[in-house]
């Protein structure tokens, strides 16, 4: 009797109920039309087989799992944040916890009762549809009921905390998405000032840390699977916020309604949290639009974000825009050296991770390279890299000269954080697998020609080849290979015959390995490219085939030999007298500071037919030298390069590119006059 009438007051069930019971309405309303009427309503030509109910319409679910709680949170204790109805609420004959009880008992319902009917419901679904659009099993139904219960509660607990310390409605939502976002935030601007700052630091993408945020897990739901520790993680800080939130309450004074903050240890949290997070921002941005090699504008953002966060801090605390006094600089200054203090630790030279290098005896394998991920039935997941992980001591030599080298080395830091790779030539991600179990990963981009010879020492060892050009698929069993000419996609063959299948494997297996350093480099197209078929082990009806890419080089001898034999060689080759014509058009590129792909350009030769002069053959001789020169594309400042054109018979036109120094003669000639 007591425990009804104190903690589970029926006049504030009923007065909550009416003013905010719309919500948990409206909660199951748009779960329902987000999932079982959309499993019910979608039509495939053939079923879907999934395995997480996200991957059906996932990213509108989790929408409403991260904004209703959040406003059945805002609205059940909206009373605190005004200074009329706290005074009202809490001269009732309760006591704090007994109001904070009945109204997260409210809570609850409002928004576990409608997750729980739509998880009823959709597995009545389940069981009456005839032809499912998606395949799943009933443990599925179960699971996406539980993710969701957790998703919701979780939200709900950290209005409610973050509530507690917010006087204001407002500030109070605002701040709830601003701490979700948060991780995300400082994760991503921290590894850029990281990459920037720390050489070797391994910069990874931000799509793969996407659990990090609820919000961003809205964008990956439907693709990226519920892993039970996320699951878990939630529910912790779900339940972690239940006796916080008393605590918080019974400490909150009536007075503090329409605060900006309520407690005074929440402050220089607040501020020092919004200063730093635009000292972050400041920072990356001035980075991102720096000039090439200005390190000063990256410095200058952090100030300039520093100085701005924490003045907004101090306005939106204050409440007013006229916060100047005597202690308003020294508490700047004080804050600023945490944060440049926070920045600095880790790029400081003294704490050797720029310059740490294994040592041999104390590496257990070593890959490069970075993750792989695969998509399958509808799910992206990360592949199992352990057979690219090599203990030739030869290879793990030559990886770990390179790296001392490297640090040795007074290699400059990255100017472009943000497409580091357009500036060198040379990407090296190096993954150690330590003797104690842990895994120590560096990225570098260098110059190819300070590096030549270490450069050239590990990329001829076998086992570099072996995985930089995926040979160890070619040890598999293949159901056929479809052969492509680079020049003419309408030049195909295909081999299907079991034995040959073996042979061609073997002969390109061979060939792969036996490449040199300067044939991994070559500046000229390959001559074809390969794509072996495989039985997928995906259940998915959608991918009846793994298929993987490979390369035929022109220096490939042997299996350039064996389609010569077998009479597919002419099939793949396209002969001048195919040839109507070749049309050249001169090409300058000048971009100082600013690196520009060489590539085959249809659009630039169409396209200037009357505003740049062309130059046409019908010389067989040249047209015969075009088909066996053609250079792949490059990056370059500055260049001249021609754009070709080969007009064939039947069939598609061939667009080319050659750079002025791979003229021939007769090329030379013809082009004099342009």
């Amino acid at each position: 009797m007591i425990f009804n009438r104190l903690f589970c007051n029926r006049g504030i069930l009923i007065q909550n109920f009416r003013q905010h019971g719309w919500i948990g309405i409206l909660y199951l309303i748009t779960l329902l039309f987000s999932l079982p009427l959309y499993i019910a309503t979608e039509y495939r030509d053939a079923p879907q087989q999934i395995t997480s109910l996200f991957q059906a319409n996932g990213e509108v679910q989790i929408l409403f799992a991260i904004t209703l709680p959040v406003a059945a949170g805002i609205f059940l204790f909206r009373y605190m944040q005004s200074g009329a109805s706290s005074d009202l609420f809490h001269s009732l004959p309760l006591r704090r916890k007994h109001l904070l009880t009945v109204n997260l008992l409210i809570g609850y319902a409002m928004i576990l009762l409608p997750i729980w009917i739509t998880t009823a419901i959709t597995g009545w679904v389940w069981a009456v549809l005839d032809q499912p659009a998606f395949l799943f099993d009933g443990s599925t139904i179960w699971m996406w009921g539980l993710s969701m219960s957790i998703y919701s509660l979780f939200m709900f607990m950290l209005t409610v905390a973050v509530g507690m310390c917010m006087g204001q409605s407002v500030l109070q939502g605002l701040t709830v998405y601003a701490l979700l976002l948060l991780p995300v935030v400082v994760w991503f601007i921290m590894s850029l000032h990281l990459q920037h700052y720390l050489l070797g630091y391994p910069y990874d993408e931000l799509g793969r840390n996407s659990e990090m945020s609820l919000v961003l897990r809205m964008a990956s739901i439907s693709y990226s699977p519920i892993t039970n520790g996320e699951l878990i993680i939630y529910s912790i800080l779900a339940i972690l916020f239940i006796p916080l939130t008393y605590v918080l309450y019974a400490r909150r004074q009536v007075e503090s309604a329409t605060q900006a903050v309520t407690f005074t240890l929440v402050k220089p949290i607040f501020r020092f949290g919004l200063m730093f997070t635009l000292v972050l921002i400041g920072g990356a941005y001035f980075t991102i639009i720096a000039p090439r090699g200005s390190a000063g504008w990256g410095i200058f953002g952090y100030v300039l974000g520093g100085i701005v966060g924490y003045i907004v801090a101090e306005m939106i605390i204050r409440k007013t825009w006229l916060i100047w006094s005597s202690r308003l600089l020294p508490k700047l200054i004080l804050y600023g050296v945490v944060a440049g203090l926070i920045l600095y630790v880790p790029i400081a030279g003294w704490n050797g991770y720029a310059a740490r290098v294994p040592e041999l005896n104390k590496v257990h394998s070593i890959k490069l390279g970075g993750e792989s991920y695969t998509y399958s039935n509808g799910v992206t997941q990360k592949k199992d890299d352990a057979h690219l992980y090599s203990n030739d001591p030869e290879y793990m030599g030559a990886v770990i000269a390179l790296h001392q080298k490297i640090v040795d080395s007074d290699l400059p830091l990255l100017n472009d954080p943000i497409n580091p790779s357009m500036r060198d030539d040379e990407y090296v991600f190096i993954n150690y697998k330590l003797d104690n179990g842990k895994v120590m990963k560096r990225k570098y981009y260098i110059p190819e020609a300070e590096f030549h010879q270490e450069l050239m020492a590990l990329k001829q060892s076998h086992d570099y080849k072996r995985v930089a050009f995926e040979t160890y698929k070619l040890e598999e069993d293949a159901l056929s290979f479809g052969i492509r000419a680079a020049t003419s996609s309408y030049r195909k063959v295909y081999i299907s015959n079991p034995e040959q299948v073996r042979e061609f494997k073997e002969l390109l297996k061979q060939d792969i390995l036996d490449q040199t350093y300067e044939e991994q480099r070559s500046p000229w197209q390959s001559f074809a490219y390969v794509e072996m078929n495989q039985d997928s082990s995906s259940k998915d009806p959608f991918q009846p085939k793994e298929m993987w890419n490979f390369e035929i080089k022109p220096s490939y001898d042997r299996v350039l030999a064996w389609l010569k034999e077998h009479k597919l060689y002419d099939q793949l080759l396209v002969q001048a007298d195919g040839i109507v014509s070749a049309q050249f058009v001169k090409q300058e590129i000048n971009s100082p500071g600013s690196l520009q792909w060489a590539t085959p350009q249809p659009e630039y030769i169409d396209g200037s037919l009357s505003i740049k002069k062309q130059v046409a053959t019908q010389n067989k001789e040249i047209i015969s030298d075009l088909l066996k020169r053609q250079r792949s594309g490059y990056l370059t400042e500055r260049d001249t390069i021609y754009q070709i054109k080969l007009n064939v018979t039947r069939g598609e036109n061939i667009y080319m590119m050659l750079k002025e120094e791979d003229l021939t003669e007769e090329m030379k000639a013809i082009l004099v006059n342009e």
